[in-house]
């Protein structure tokens, strides 16, 4: 686990995030181009749609739906400049973090930087 400090502001884009459970079904749509191995996807169960990352998704069947190899949360963070955060793993280009009040999720690892 590393230690970092936020810096850029960031601001969440997806409020209602999508949140999966292992073995559930899911839509394989297109991937990101800003972020490559981001999938958006869409729960054939809840039909809530987010990016997931490609590492934890099945290849997609001819229908395009994929099964999710792990239990996943889309939530991102929204963080302020200079606000501390724990890292428990990087993907893509993205950090999973902790914020100091307990709330875990995503941010683009370009705002943050590791905190000695």
């Amino acid at each position: 686990m590393n230690k970092y400090i936020v810096i850029k502001d960031y601001q969440s884009c997806y409020p209602d995030p999508i949140v999966l459970k292992k073995d559930e079904e899911v839509v394989y749509g297109k991937e990101d181009t800003q972020y490559p191995n981001w999938i958006f996807c869409k729960s054939v169960t809840s039909e809530k749609e987010g990016w997931v990352p490609k590492q934890i998704l099945t290849l997609p069947d001819l229908y395009s739906h994929a099964k999710v190899l792990q239990d996943y949360s889309a939530h991102e963070l929204t963080v302020k400049k200079g606000e501390l955060l724990r890292g428990f793993k990087n993907l893509n280009d993205w950090t999973y973090c902790e914020t100091s009040a307990g709330e875990k999720g995503w941010i683009p690892t370009d705002h943050i930087a590791i905190n000695r």
